[in-house]
């Protein structure tokens, strides 16, 4: 899921986010939607706004994740991503979608009930104006992004086992995460939203629990990532098996469960 970094930045960085997020959009479903399926479910049932009924737009949409979730609520969902791989995934059962950039969205005033924001309005460079868009295409909002103090191990072991077979962590990627942590706080955030032009109804940090996920899974979910899977797209078969392999050994056979911590979010 990419949305244009919006005032400061670079058409350069825009077009490389945008690029890893498509190629890494067939390895979502196999890693990530693990992870961000059951966060998505999540934040719709949190909303005070009723969905059922409403037209939505899922901003940043990525493959698809919170669209269905609104769906199965009972909205009408309009999906917008940059990355035109991920809109691409699983098309003939997804709802209508636009490539459409987060800070000049092609829709009238008000032409949504709710904006739908998984983890997307936090990849903004000024992600106030984010919000103020929003804001004219929709009556509310409902959003998520990661608390400051959200960390796994399995981070740092995906890491290490690609880097020992030449990855490098992109530039854009270092980019994002300062992006991110502008919202890591419920204060934060909440002052975010208000210089976006919206009032918070709901902030709150909350901490989801993985128990599902053992240690295979949660190294899929990591490599799946747009920083991760171009470059072991890019590997044989074989290195890439091992690179998964060794990442598992880092990890461990017994690794603490994987739990994130996250901050949802509602404003009108």
């Amino acid at each position: 899921m990419v949305v244009r970094p919006g005032q400061g930045g670079s058409e350069p960085v825009v077009s490389t986010i945008r690029l890893a997020y498509s190629d890494s959009a067939a390895d979502w479903a196999s890693g990530p939607a693990s992870v961000y399926g059951r966060l998505a479910d999540l934040l719709v049932r949190f909303s005070p706004f009723p969905f059922a009924g409403s037209t939505v737009l899922d901003l940043g949409s990525g493959t698809g994740l919170a669209s269905r979730a609104a769906q199965v609520v009972g909205a009408r969902v309009v999906a917008a991503d940059l990355a035109i791989g991920m809109l691409r995934v699983d098309r003939g059962r997804r709802p209508p979608a636009v490539a459409a950039d987060a800070g000049a969205l092609p829709f009238r005033d008000r032409a949504f009930e709710i904006v739908l924001a998984a983890f997307s309005l936090n990849h903004l460079a000024c992600p106030e104006a984010g919000v103020a868009e929003a804001a004219r295409v929709g009556r509310v909002l409902l959003a998520s992004t990661y608390a400051v103090d959200d960390d796994h191990l399995v981070k740092g072991a995906v890491e290490t086992a690609l880097r020992e077979i030449g990855w490098a962590r992109p530039a854009w990627y270092d980019d994002v995460k300062r992006s991110m942590a502008k919202w890591g706080t419920i204060d934060a955030a909440s002052t975010l939203i208000r210089q976006g032009g919206m009032t918070p109804v709901r902030v709150e940090q909350m901490e989801v629990e993985f128990p599902g996920l053992g240690p295979e899974d949660m190294v899929a979910w990591r490599m799946g990532l747009a920083q991760s899977a171009p470059f072991l797209a890019t590997l044989s078969p074989e290195l890439r098996a091992r690179s998964v392999r060794r990442a598992a050994e880092l990890l461990g056979p017994r690794p603490e469960p994987l739990v994130r911590r996250v901050i949802f979010l509602a404003a009108a």
